[in-house]
C-alpha cells in the first residue's frame, strides 16, 4: 500500500510505463517519463542542500513544470508550497518570510518579481540567507541581482534513482497560502492578474498544511476521485489549493491522463472552450470564474464537450438561469459544486446538480440544492 503521495504512481510506473500521464502542449509524457523526471528533480534538490521536511516554493503559472515540481518535492521528502504567479512582490516577500523555504522553484516569468525582491534586499536578509533559486526550464535565469544555481538541464544530468522518503504519513506534504481563485470579471482578452488578490493583513498571515494522510483520506472517501479510471482524461484547476492538488493526485492514481491547461488560456473562455472541446476531456475541475465567464462570453455551444462525464466547480454559486443554460448545452455532463468550509482542509460539501426547473419556473436566486459529502 502507497504511504506517500508520490508513490501512487508506482504501480502504473510498472505496469503501463507507455500510458500517457501528462499532456503538456505539443509534449506526451508518459508515467515512466514522469517518474524518472521527478526522480531527477528530488536528486536535485538533495543535492542542493534540501533536507525532508524543508520547503520548496513552486512559483510557477499552471504548466507541466508546476505538476513535476510538486511531484519532485514530496519524492524529496520536503513539503510543497506553490504560490500564485501574479502575487505582488510585497505579499510575496511576506509569504516566503512565514515559510522559509530552502529553494524557490521559479519559472522565467518570475524573473521580474524575484529581481525586485533581491534588489530590495528582501531575499538577502538573514530569513533567506540560505535560499536558491533553481529552475525547470532548460536554461538558466539570469538577473541583475540573482542567478538560478540550477536549471533543467541540470537536473536531466542527475541519477533517475528513487531516494528514500524520511518521512510519515502525517508528516507535512502541502502548504498553500492562497486559495488561487480565478477572477470572477476577467474578459476574453484580459491579461495579468488571473487571480483575485487575497489581502493579508500585517502579522496575520495564515497558511493550510496538508499531510500525505490528510490528502489519501480525500481519495478514499471522494466521490470526486473515486469515479475516475485509466480512460479518463482529467483537467484541475491551477495547484493553488489542497483540493486542485488532490484531485491531480486521483487522476494520476487512477491512470489517467492530466492534461494541463496552459495559464494563458485560464482567462480566455472561447481560447479554454476549445481546449477542454479539443482535449476531449472526461472530468474538469474549474472554479466560478471560469465557468461564469464561460456562459457569459457564449463560449459553449448546444451539445458541446460530447466527451465530459463530469464538470465539478469550486467557489461561489451559479445562479440558476446561467447554470439551467450550461446544463442544457451540456446533455451528458453531470454537474457538482464544491462548497468549502472551514473544517476541512480539503473540501467541505458537494452540491450535486441533478436537474433544474423549467425555465419559467426558476428562480434569480442563486442554486442551492441537496448536499452530499464530499
Amino acid at each position: 500500500m502507497p504511504r506517500f503521495l508520490h508513490e501512487l504512481l508506482a504501480s502504473h510506473v510498472v505496469a503501463r510505463p507507455e500510458h500517457l500521464a501528462v499532456c503538456w502542449k505539443d509534449e506526451r509524457i508518459p508515467y515512466a517519463e514522469l517518474d524518472r523526471l521527478t526522480n531527477q528533480l528530488a536528486q536535485t534538490l538533495r543535492s542542493h542542500g534540501c533536507h525532508p521536511g524543508d520547503r520548496v516554493s513552486v512559483l510557477m503559472p499552471n504548466s507541466a513544470n508546476a505538476l513535476f515540481a510538486i511531484l519532485g518535492i514530496l519524492k524529496a521528502g520536503c513539503v510543497a508550497f506553490p504560490i500564485d504567479i501574479t502575487t505582488p512582490t510585497k505579499q510575496l516577500a511576506e509569504i516566503l518570510g512565514e515559510s522559509q523555504p530552502s529553494v524557490i522553484l521559479a519559472a522565467r516569468v518570475a524573473r521580474p518579481v524575484l529581481e525586485e525582491l533581491f534588489a530590495a534586499h528582501l531575499l538577502g536578509q538573514p530569513t533567506f540567507a540560505a535560499v536558491s533559486i533553481g529552475t525547470l526550464e532548460a536554461l538558466p535565469i539570469v538577473g541583475e541581482h540573482f542567478t538560478t544555481a540550477f536549471s533543467g538541464i541540470d537536473v536531466l544530468h542527475q541519477s533517475a534513482g528513487p531516494l528514500a522518503c524520511r518521512a510519515t504519513t502525517n508528516s507535512p506534504a502541502l502548504q498553500f497560502f492562497r486559495s488561487g481563485e480565478m477572477a470572477s470579471d476577467v474578459g476574453d482578452s484580459s491579461g495579468l492578474p488571473i487571480y483575485e488578490a487575497t489581502a493579508i493583513a500585517s502579522g496575520s498571515l495564515k497558511s493550510t498544511i496538508v499531510s500525505h494522510a490528510d490528502v489519501f483520506a480525500f481519495l478514499e472517501g471522494s466521490q470526486v476521485a473515486g469515479d475516475l479510471n485509466e480512460f479518463d482524461r482529467v483537467a484541475v484547476a491551477p495547484p493553488l489549493s489542497p483540493l486542485a492538488v488532490a484531485v491531480a493526485f486521483a487522476a494520476l492514481a487512477a491512470g489517467a491522463e492530466l492534461h494541463i491547461v496552459p495559464q494563458e488560456l485560464l482567462a480566455r473562455p472561447r481560447q479554454l472552450a476549445v481546449f477542454v472541446r479539443s482535449h476531449e476531456l472526461t472530468d474538469w475541475l474549474t472554479n466560478h470564474g471560469a465557468l461564469s465567464e464561460l456562459v457569459r462570453s457564449d463560449s459553449i455551444i448546444d451539445g458541446d464537450f460530447p466527451s465530459l462525464k463530469r464538470l465539478h466547480w469550486t467557489g461561489d454559486v451559479l445562479h440558476a438561469p446561467m447554470l439551467s443554460d450550461l446544463m442544457r448545452r451540456l446533455p451528458l455532463t453531470q454537474f457538482a459544486r464544491i462548497a468549502g468550509s472551514s473544517n476541512l482542509k480539503l473540501s467541505g460539501q458537494t452540491v450535486e446538480i441533478q436537474s433544474l426547473p423549467e425555465p419559467e419556473f426558476l428562480p434569480a436566486s442563486p442554486v442551492m440544492l441537496e448536499v452530499v459529502p464530499v
